[in-house]
């Protein structure tokens, strides 16, 4: 299997979802905001996304615990760069020692954010700010202990409805744990390389994945194939694949 093939299934379309859409965990400046409203208009479907991205940070704030924000933040960095994303200039031999540890970083993330979680509770918007937010959410994402990612979802879910977490970033939870369970996904996030390409996993309701995707701060999925090939350097082809319950 090719390197990138690696890389592909073990993030599992990590990339975050409002990748498009960047907020920082500090107030933006007033030059910031100049420079966005003079820039060129957006498509309906990103102004929506930004503008309620926008929304929940009012709401919640900039996050009030610092040093776990650093933390969670340290963390995704960790994350990423285990998955070949720290610098385009990693060379094959070291993305192919990167793939081999994954698993281990993966479980010692997975401690680390367990910890947090009994300490502090689920780190909110409002306790961490929405990037730090996120960031706890791509690590359980990624937990190779597919029961306590199920466990937490109740408790997640709840977060999302009453807009104390991105809920853009709980779907990838959703759809990994439900593919995880040999179910089929909710939100289309899902996609795992097959014959030279990417192919999604089965979805809920084929006919309604825009209409839940914009519903969970999420682009079309048509834009979100686009970003995976842009990641990836992998065509999104049109064959869906059913999922298989992991041991």
């Amino acid at each position: 299997m090719r390197l990138t093939a690696l890389l592909l299934l073990a993030a599992a379309a990590s990339f975050a979802p409002s990748s498009f859409a960047q907020s920082s965990t500090h107030a933006p400046s007033a030059a910031s905001n100049s420079q966005i409203s003079e820039s060129t208009p957006q498509p309906a479907w990103k102004a929506a996304i930004e503008a309620r991205r926008q929304q929940l940070i009012s709401r919640n704030g900039y996050g009030t615990d610092s040093p776990l924000r650093d933390q969670l933040m340290k963390m995704r960095a960790t994350d990423q760069a285990a998955r070949g994303f720290a610098s385009a200039a990693t060379s094959a031999s070291a993305k192919q020692a990167l793939a081999q540890k994954l698993p281990v970083t993966d479980a010692e993330l997975t401690a680390e954010l367990k910890q947090i979680v009994s300490e502090k509770g689920w780190p909110t918007i409002a306790m961490v700010g929405i990037d730090a937010s996120n960031a706890a959410m791509l690590i359980l994402t990624h937990t190779p202990d597919h029961a306590w990612q199920q466990q937490m979802l109740p408790q997640l879910t709840q977060l999302a409805d009453t807009d104390k977490i991105d809920p853009s970033s709980l779907a990838l939870v959703v759809d990994k744990s439900l593919v995880a369970a040999g179910k089929l996904q909710r939100y289309g996030s899902q996609f795992k390389y097959v014959n030279g390409a990417m192919a999604m996993y089965g979805v809920e309701d084929p006919g309604g994945l825009d209409r839940k995707r914009a519903r969970a701060l999420l682009p079309p999925i048509d834009v979100y194939k686009e970003q995976l090939t842009q990641i990836y350097h992998l065509p999104a082809s049109k064959a869906i694949i059913s999922a298989a319950p992991q041991n």
